[in-house]
């Protein structure tokens, strides 16, 4: 049998094989699911459970079981029950900006069936503002802050014509946040007509009517 030269064949498949694994690697880290961090886990879980069944109903030890972790790993991330509320609170408000350009579109969205979620979430802040100075203090700024958004938005649409001019915009902003927040109570009030495209529209022609739109 012919002698072969020292690596003839595996300083051939050498690079190839690299570049094979090197693939595989890519391939493997790209379609492998990406996993949230534990603290947005625990966020996550925590909302879903405090929307559905009330703060005062649901154990810590049963939200760690939710975002897949152990009861004592939970405390590596939030002191308390009342300080892991308080970050859904903070992140609910933040996302819960109301836009001002179709108003009363935005308005009539929450009678729908997709909504129920926010709508449960906003209740349950409610809800805890009383026992909890520091989620009723972020409340309240949450809604100030909301309230000035509108009223700058309605401003600007009624300098740009497409809302009524001579309207207080602050009584508009007002009266637009009370609409609203009564909607968020539509599983209480009125859970027949969530999802009702009759009370939609209704709601969405108030709502124009209100604006001057």
């Amino acid at each position: 049998m012919p002698k072969r030269s020292k690596n003839e064949d595996g300083a051939r498949d050498a690079p190839a094989n690299g570049r094979a694994k090197r693939a595989a690697a890519e391939r493997n880290r790209t379609q492998r699911p990406s996993v949230a961090p534990t603290r947005d886990r625990i966020v996550t879980a925590a909302e879903r459970l405090f929307t559905a069944r009330g703060f005062d109903r649901v154990s810590m030890p049963e939200i760690a079981t939710a975002s897949g972790i152990t009861a004592g790993a939970i405390y590596k991330h939030f002191d308390s029950k009342d300080d892991l509320f308080f970050e859904v609170v903070r992140r609910a408000v933040e996302a819960a900006e109301i836009p001002s350009t179709d108003l009363p579109q935005v308005v009539a969205a929450y009678t729908r069936p997709e909504s129920t979620l926010l709508r449960r979430a906003a209740v349950e802040i409610h809800h805890a503002s009383a026992a909890h100075p520091k989620v009723r203090k972020m409340l309240r700024s949450s809604i100030d802050q909301r309230i000035g958004q509108l009223r700058d938005g309605i401003g600007e649409a009624q300098r740009d014509g497409r809302l009524a001019p001579g309207l207080d915009a602050e009584l508009l902003a007002l009266t637009t946040m009370v609409f609203i927040l009564g909607l968020m109570h539509m599983e209480t009030l009125a859970p027949q007509l969530i999802g009702d495209r009759k009370w939609h529209d209704f709601v969405e022609g108030r709502m124009k009517a209100l604006l001057g739109a």
